[in-house]
C-alpha cells in the first residue's frame, strides 16, 4: 500500500527537476497574489482620493 505513494525516481536529475518546478509554480504564486494585493489597493486609494476631492470641492 505506502508503496504506490513512493515515487520511483531513478536519478537526482529528475527530482532536481520537480524541485525547480515546484519553485517556479511558487514563484508565480507569489507574483499573482502581489498583483492582486496591489490592484485592490489601488483600487481602495483610488476611492479615498475621489472621496477627498469631492470633499475639497464641495467646501
Amino acid at each position: 500500500m505506502a508503496d504506490e505513494f513512493v515515487q520511483d525516481w531513478d536519478d537526482d536529475a529528475e527530482y532536481q527537476a520537480a524541485v525547480g518546478r515546484s519553485w517556479v509554480m511558487i514563484a508565480v504564486a507569489l507574483v499573482c497574489v502581489m498583483a492582486v494585493i496591489g490592484i485592490a489597493l489601488v483600487g481602495v486609494l483610488s476611492a479615498f482620493g475621489v472621496c477627498n476631492v469631492l470633499s475639497i470641492v464641495s467646501g
